[in-house]
């Protein structure tokens, strides 16, 4: 009889359990995710084309009335152009992740997403920051040059709660209310007396801080003639939503007539910039308001 032990035999392997029915696997997931992606992003694209010419008709943003304005919006409308396939980049594959991974589904065949996946993105997500930040900064340069030689000066003092404007160029003629040549660049020189204001004319497209005991400066060059408004863009007090102005953009004709009937400091006795004064029109809109409080 022979001694030598036979191992026993070894049991067959049972098959792999199919994976559970309606379990996509990973490059389904990636597929459905990129299509609901690019229609999404197709379709608000599409919208954001056809409705961005209506915003000024429908007053949803200010008029353009000068280029400074104009290349502002082009800025805007590319940046939000490209801020629309990112944004639902997040929304979809984050939202598809949190649907089809949840604990309480059953475990189908596991994600495994392909390694060129994140390179690609990293890749794409460092070209368009480059491409944004030189686009940037050749955009500010333009809108931080300074205009030509034949530009209007105006001094403009802010004060709670108005805004002063004074032509040095014209015997230092001065005004509440601000009016300008069209087609002339203009240097606004800009000063506070109190506290710290912001000037802002939103259909030119600027908008700089008036701070005190500094100058502070901007440029534009109105293009279109028109009535438009100059508003204080930071907090200064109780009156600071009333502290607007008006902005009159005429011809040259029609602004030399009107500098020359200003008063200029030979011609008044007493300062120009008088303590917490507001123009007519304010003070008109501030009792109109306080008149509609009281009734109500």
């Amino acid at each position: 009889m022979d001694d030598t032990s036979v191992s026993p035999p070894t049991p067959p392997t049972p098959p792999a359990s199919p994976a559970p029915a309606g379990a996509p696997d990973s490059r389904n997931h990636i597929l459905r995710a990129t299509i609901t992606w690019a229609i999404w992003t197709a379709a608000t694209i599409i919208v954001f084309i056809l409705v961005a010419p209506h915003l000024r008709s429908w007053n949803v943003i200010p008029p353009e009335a000068s280029p400074t304005s104009s290349d502002i919006y082009s800025v805007m409308f590319l940046f939000t152009l490209l801020s629309i396939p990112v944004f639902y980049m997040v929304v979809v594959f984050g939202y598809y992740s949190s649907r089809n991974f949840r604990r309480s589904r059953p475990a189908g065949r596991p994600f495994v997403p392909s390694r060129n996946l994140p390179v690609i993105w990293v890749v794409i997500s460092v070209l368009l920051v480059i491409f944004l930040y030189v686009y940037g900064l050749s955009f500010l340069s333009k809108v931080d040059a300074q205009p030509a030689s034949n530009a209007l000066i105006v001094n403009v003092t802010g004060e709670q709660w108005l805004w002063n404007y004074s032509y040095p160029q014209y015997g230092n003629a001065q005004s509440t209310v601000l009016e300008l040549p069209v087609n002339r660049p203009v240097i606004f020189q800009i000063h506070s007396v109190d506290v710290q204001h912001s000037f802002w004319i939103p259909a030119f497209g600027i908008k700089q801080d008036a701070v005190p005991g500094e100058q502070t400066s901007t440029s534009t060059t109105p293009n279109k003639i028109g009535t438009y408004v100059v508003r204080c863009a930071e907090l200064c007090g109780l009156y600071h939503p009333y502290m607007e102005t008006p902005v009159y953009v005429v011809s040259q004709f029609d602004f030399n007539t009107w500098v020359a009937a200003q008063p200029t400091p030979a011609q008044t006795s007493t300062s120009f910039i008088q303590p917490n004064a507001l123009p007519s029109e304010t003070a008109m809109r501030i009792g109109g308001s306080s008149s509609s409080r009281a009734e109500g």
